[in-house]
């Protein structure tokens, strides 16, 4: 690394680099909901005050501003609100095939997850998530690997 002091009209200046290290947290409400993940299970967050279960899980309710002290097992399926399918990954290059996203909403429950979906999933399908197996689970969202169609029996 070549280092350069110059002083220009007083002004000190140093030409090099600093080594900076970042690591992010999920947070508090963030790790239970991925550590739920790594279990197989989905978790909402539930506001006391409110009655209320919310996804993504937060350390705070959005309606009250209270604080969120537990969280809750997301146990129905999930119904797909929006679709959307792309051709491109995240750094832009193309894809080989298009891949789904949709964003579910589970009932009971304010708010949902924007995931991938499996194919013949339309706007309005039931749908469950396909976890890996438990020894591949990681803690992350992509323990989810896909929402596929729920075509489990409805009960009453």
């Amino acid at each position: 690394m070549e280092e350069r002091i110059d002083s220009v009209e007083g002004i000190r200046q140093w030409t090099g680099s600093i080594p900076l290290h970042y690591e992010y947290t999920a947070g508090v409400a963030g790790e239970r909901f991925l550590r739920g993940l790594a279990q197989g299970k989905i978790q909402a967050g539930y506001c006391a005050n409110c009655k209320e279960a919310s996804l993504p899980l937060r350390i705070y309710c959005i309606k009250c501003y209270g604080g969120v002290e537990r969280s809750v097992l997301v146990r129905s399926a999930g119904k797909v609100a929006a679709l959307t399918k792309t051709q491109f990954g995240q750094g832009g290059e193309r894809l080989g095939e298009p891949v789904a996203f949709a964003y579910i909403t589970f009932e009971g429950v304010t708010g949902g997850l924007v995931h991938r979906v499996a194919d013949g999933v339309r706007v309005g399908s039931s749908v469950r998530p396909r976890f890996k197996p438990k020894r591949k689970r990681t803690g992350s969202i992509l323990d989810i690997e896909f929402f596929e169609r729920d075509l489990r029996p409805r009960t009453s």
